[in-house]
């Protein structure tokens, strides 16, 4: 058998069956056989052609059998032996199609389901069992017959629309002529383009009708990943549309619609759900429907409100549209007065979490597996857990949050923000440093004490900018030492850990979309040569993956021992914040930082590897802007830069790293251009985006 899928909704199977008793003489030859040709066409519902070809000059008789069953099993099930048993009813629908219906009830609770699939074309019978079709080939002769499939789900029933592959192959065709493109060798255009496609096969069509409203394709809303994460993903939705911003401000768009549509507005333990917290993870399964789990509306999340008002603040950089801002900007409020009340369980201004729902998530922080904390002699660290990671995420929402209360004039609240987010900054260094180390605690336990475990959560800190200058450099030399740094990336455990395994989901993996955040820290804080070594690996390992596609994690083995990156055993792919983690590296790469209220591109100390002599980025959009920007790498890595087309009114201007550990004032030009030039509540709001507008007590 051989396969290819030509797309991500399409896929093309050829069979051969070898026809037994030719000979030389013939008639009948001995390379005799049929050839059968399956096409399929999915969403919504399943289109399958199936044609089959009598590759003989002797004529074929015989019956092609099709068997159809179902155990709709939910799918957080595929991964465990729990099974909840129900009943599957058959139906022989008019002679023409077999109707499946399952049904599953669990105390007083009640689920269904179907699956109904016809046949189009040729002669058949179908049966409770199947589908069988008599064949009856002429020599060289061909039959040809269609297959729908069509689901219930939700009340209703959704099958194939009669326009319904032709309009989604015009959709993906508009996206990829209108989107940012790149323009350099294939090592690396393959990959971005992949990452690209990713994001609108990714696109869950249901959830956009139901809490969009038909936008019209003006926001999206991504599934997580397939095939285990389908649904809403609070932090995972976020994280993707704020990394894929560089290529539209749809998925973040609709990212932030989503997610603000079902903020929690009442208490309730089941779902870990607190008035202001905002959505972990929304399934439609058969577990959700019968309440076996809380995870039809599940708020076990710290990251989540974090990253909505971080989002919020980089929609608006990228677009310069205030509107977005008053649309949410109550939401990111009711976010972060939950972390300062019920997010701080004994009100020291940290974040823990505990979890009080019995089936919900034992961490609730960037790494959320129940094994994923633990103490440096490998026993499970008991909570509540404050993890370094989400205090520097708050500490930037809270600055973050403070621009967009500037930039809509609610100054007094902006500024009592950030006196809060300076006095964090301060105590939250004294609070995880460890000095013997160079490096930061993974956690504070229940007892307050630290977690000394080396582990990838520092990296996100750097990634923020909340670590001081003085310590940058040795963060990123740890992160980068050899038991972190595998040669792809950088592991989430470090590999002398007596709980480490290459094949543990936050025991070791190395995860696309982490990278992408330490990327963003090296940039900052302009560590040039520990940001090539981290791009390098990171872009080796999309070129060398199945079909250019970063999966959800890769194991951690070093490079040096197994030459090729292996996915972690489990992983979804495509995965939408390993796919926008690329996007955004490239972006990082190229030094690419809009801020369109002012309608402005910085463009950072762009570097190129040295397998990328050239690299031309057309199309891309800041605010009302487009502008196309040609890059060719220097001996050193460095790489010059000029515009060769814009559209609109947009300042591209060089500037240095915010927090740049050289010489050299880095605000000097983009001040004097930019920042001077401004009204000066822009201003103000664009000092805080970078970094200046948190003052730390001395």
């Amino acid at each position: 058998m051989s396969a290819v899928q030509p797309e991500s909704d399409r896929w093309i199977g050829v069979l051969r069956i070898p026809r037994p008793g030719g000979r030389a003489e013939g008639p009948q030859l001995p390379q005799d056989a049929l050839e059968i040709t399956i096409r399929r066409t999915l969403g919504p519902g399943l289109l399958e052609r199936i044609q089959v070809t009598n590759h003989s000059g002797v004529g074929c008789t015989a019956r092609l059998r099709l068997a159809l069953d179902g155990d709709f099993a939910d799918v957080a099930e595929l991964r465990g032996d729990r099974r909840q048993d129900g009943t599957v009813e058959r139906e022989v629908e008019q002679g023409t199609a077999l109707r499946l219906r399952y049904h599953v009830s669990v105390d007083g609770r009640s689920d269904e389901r179907g699956l109904e699939v016809s046949f189009e074309g040729a002669s058949a019978a179908v049966d409770e069992r199947g589908i069988a079709v008599d064949l009856g080939l002429e020599p060289h002769g061909t039959l040809e017959f269609g297959l729908r499939y069509a689901v219930f789900d939700g009340g209703r029933w959704q099958g194939p629309q009669a326009d319904g592959p032709d309009r989604r192959r015009r959709q993906r065709a508009a996206w990829r002529r209108r989107r940012p493109t790149i323009e350099c060798v294939d090592r690396l255009r393959r990959p971005f383009e992949r990452a690209a496609d990713d994001l609108f096969d990714l696109r869950n069509w249901d959830l956009e009708a139901e809490l969009l409203g038909g936008s019209a394709g003006a926001a999206w809303i991504l599934n997580a990943g397939v095939p285990m994460f389908t649904g809403l993903f609070g932090r995972d939705v976020i994280t993707a549309g704020w990394q894929a911003a560089m290529l539209g401000p749809r998925a973040l768009a609709g990212a932030l619609d989503a997610v603000a549509a079902t903020q929690a507005t009442v208490t309730d333990p089941w779902r870990d759900a607190e008035p202001g917290k905002l959505i972990h993870e929304r399934r439609w399964g058969p577990q959700a429907a019968l309440g076996l789990t809380p995870r039809d509306a599940y708020y076990g999340s710290q990251t989540t409100p974090a990253m909505f008002a971080l989002a919020l603040s980089e929609a608006w950089h990228w677009t310069g549209d205030d509107a977005t801002l008053r649309r949410h900007v109550d939401v990111a409020r009711r976010a972060l007065e939950w972390a300062h009340s019920a997010g701080d369980l004994d009100h020291d201004g940290f974040l823990e979490y505990r979890k009080r729902s019995p089936a919900g998530l034992r961490n609730q922080a960037w790494k959320d597996s129940d094994e994923a904390i633990r103490h440096e002699d490998g026993t499970i660290v008991d909570g509540p857990i404050a993890t370094v990671e989400e205090q520097a995420f708050h500490i930037l929402a809270l600055e973050r949050l403070a621009e967009i209360l500037i930039a809509l004039e609610a100054d007094d609240d902006a500024a009592d923000l950030l006196r809060r987010a300076g006095a964090l900054r301060q105590r939250w260094h004294a609070a995880f440093w460890m000095p013997d180390e160079g490096f930061y605690a993974m956690a504070l336990d229940g007892k307050k004490r630290a977690v000394r475990t080396i582990g990838s959560n520092a990296g996100h800190a750097l990634g923020t900018g909340i670590v001081p200058q003085q310590h940058a450099r040795a963060v990123a030399d740890r992160l980068l030492a050899p038991d972190l740094f595998s040669g792809w990336g950088i592991r989430s455990l470090s590999d002398r850990h007596p709980s480490y395994n290459p094949f543990a989901y936050h025991l070791g993996c190395v995860w696309p979309v982490e990278q992408a955040t330490f990327a963003l820290g090296f940039k900052r804080y302009g560590l040039d040569d520990h940001l090539d070594r981290l791009v390098a690996g990171v872009l080796d390992a999309a070129a060398a993956s199945c079909d250019g596609r970063l999966p959800e994690a890769l194991a951690g083995h070093d490079r040096d021992v197994v030459p090729a990156p292996v996915p972690y055993p489990a992983a979804n792919v495509p995965q939408a914040w390993s796919a926008t983690a690329l996007i955004q590296i490239v972006q990082i790469m190229l030094g690419l930082y809009p801020f369109a209220p002012l309608r402005t591109l910085a463009v950072v100390r762009p570097r190129l590897p040295s397998w990328l002599p050239e690299l031309t980025l057309r199309r891309l959009r800041v605010g009302g802007a487009t502008v196309s920007l040609a890059f060719r790498r220097r001996p050193d890595g460095s790489a010059a830069w000029q515009v060769v087309e814009q559209r609109g009114a947009l300042l591209v201007v060089p500037a240095g790293p915010p927090d740049d550990l050289g010489t050299g004032n880095w605000l000097e030009r983009l001040e004097r251009e930019a920042l001077d030039r401004a009204p000066g509540r822009l201003a103000r709001a664009a000092r805080i985006a970078i970094g200046r507008g948190s003052p730390v007590p001395a």
